[in-house]
């Protein structure tokens, strides 16, 4: 998915469209052969699994079957690869992991969770008759002691245990498997910018603001390019994606006058707005000294191009003039200051919502700079899109927002792993992971998912390392055989030559 194909836009309500038919409702026509009602009562079992508050929670462990089954495969991983007829495969994997979940307990609570649900279904109908095939199931279990693997209502729970256990749809799943089936509920949203942007515009527009930006001491080197910014005689692009820290300094600064009502009113004195541009100046700069180093490599690209494409004149030398200062180490104070004036022209002069790559980060970030989490999400798509040095920011910035959540050292685990840089891949995971289990103490289960999934990863990359060490295991060997074996050969050599 590219982030320009993007097109929701911050806060916009969002509902996730599920276009498979997850649960079939029964047909109108009424089963006659028994076959016929065994399907049509085993539909309706699934069904009542799914909604009834009641049976909701009754399924096996879902992340431990999970683990299971990859154990499972990872054993034979040739044959997996090759499966000729899945539904045996399945039957075969119920029959190897399901006798460790069903146990006398877990029969007992079944039994009487659906005794219950029978007797609140007072009258006849389709799901009375399934509760009824669902007891019946059980029986054949308890009773006849029939296979495991082939009893329908086993085998209803293990399907529908594999769908919790997969089900991790957050930010990430939904905007990169599921854009397709996302359906926007109130277009009016897209034209309205988040209040903190409108803030940050409002004051960027200010003469005071511009001022304070020009009579900076250090700005001499761009005051050239800057006032050709503002004439409008060129644009030098800069992406938020790219600043990856401004959403969270932008919200601090705001955040405690976000409920004011005056909050966005140009009603105040001079001396306020002269406070307020110092404020804003002073939030931006803070980004751009956490950023600059990753901004610069790519500006200058942009700025080279529009040089490339630029007559002989002023404005070419103004913008070669501009890549030799970024470039210069000692010139890093200014270039922040041209980078808070990219910023503040970018606001003041051109909609926001124009350009959907900036409008999709926001859309993921804004909604609260405070969750580390968010950058996590947005971090992992920048991987999927091969923009590796702008994940490490974002998972770097979550890391940094907030050092007590697992987020940010769990996607710098999967930075460092893409990078094959393995040791601190596992330092990271190890990190997360350590803390993900404490917060499993404190807060049961609210992060068991995740805490399933980092260990799968530091798992998966202990392996692979483990790999590559057997790999290189015997070309070490071989180069220590030649090692020894050469000189044997030459003492024995000199031995004879002696005799």
């Amino acid at each position: 998915m590219n982030l320009k194909s993007a097109t929701a836009r911050s806060p916009v309500s969002l509902q996730f469209i599920d276009t498979s038919q997850k649960h079939p409702q029964p047909s109108e026509r009424k089963p006659k052969s028994s076959l016929e009602r065994l399907i049509y009562n085993s539909e309706n079992i699934s069904r009542l699994l799914t909604t009834r508050k009641e049976l909701m929670n009754l399924r096996f462990d879902e992340l431990s079957l999970l683990h299971d089954i990859r154990d499972m495969v990872e054993a034979d991983p040739q044959r997996f690869e090759n499966i000729q007829h899945p539904a045996e495969f399945r039957r075969e994997i119920r029959a190897k992991i399901l006798p460790r979940y069903i146990t006398p307990e877990f029969i007992r609570l079944m039994q009487e969770k659906l005794l219950n649900e029978l007797l609140r279904t007072s009258r006849s109908g389709a799901d009375q008759d399934a509760l009824m095939t669902a007891l019946v199931f059980l029986q054949s279990h308890t009773d006849l002691d029939l296979p495991l693997e082939d009893n329908p209502l086993w085998e209803i729970l293990f399907n529908l245990s594999i769908k919790d256990g997969l089900k991790f749809i957050d930010v990430l799943t939904v905007l990169m498997e599921g854009l397709d089936e996302l359906k926007i509920t109130n277009p009016d949203l897209l034209t309205r910018q988040p209040i903190i942007l409108q803030k940050t515009r409002q004051i960027c527009q200010w003469p005071a603001f511009w001022k304070l930006l020009i009579n900076h001491q250090v700005i001499f080197p761009y005051e050239g390019i800057i006032s050709g910014i503002l004439r409008g005689d060129v644009v030098i692009e800069i992406y938020f994606d790219e600043v990856v820290h401004l959403p969270y300094y932008l919200h601090q600064l705001f955040k405690p006058n976000l409920a004011d009502a005056d909050f966005l009113s140009e009603a105040i004195s001079d001396a306020d707005k002269e406070r307020q541009a110092r404020e804003l100046f002073q939030a931006i700069l803070s980004s751009i000294e956490k950023d600059l180093p990753y901004v610069v490599p790519n500006l200058i690209k942009r700025i080279r191009q529009l040089s490339k494409k630029m007559k002989a004149g002023d404005m070419k030398d103004e913008l070669e003039r501009t890549i030799h200062t970024l470039k210069s180490p000692q010139e890093q104070l200014s270039s922040n200051i041209f980078l808070i004036a990219l910023i503040a022209a970018k606001v003041s002069m051109k909609q926001y919502w124009e350009n959907q790559r900036d409008q999709f980060f926001f859309m993921t970030i804004l909604k609260d700079p405070q969750d580390s989490k968010n950058y996590f999400d947005y971090g992992h798509i920048l991987l999927k899109q091969k923009q590796y040095e702008n994940a490490f920011q974002l998972f770097q910035c979550a890391a940094e927002i907030d050092p007590a959540a697992f987020w940010g050292y769990w996607g710098l685990g999967h930075y460092y792993e893409r990078a094959k840089d393995y040791a601190h891949a596992e330092q990271n995971f190890e990190k997360s992971l350590k803390i993900a289990q404490q917060l499993e103490i404190r807060q049961p289960n609210r992060y068991r998912r995740e805490l399933f999934l980092i260990e799968e990863d530091l798992k998966r990359l202990r392996q692979k390392k483990l790999r590559l060490r057997l790999t290189d295991q015997p070309q070490i060997e071989l180069f220590s055989d030649m090692l020894l074996s050469s000189p044997v050969k030459k003492t024995g050599k000199t031995e004879s030559a002696v005799a």
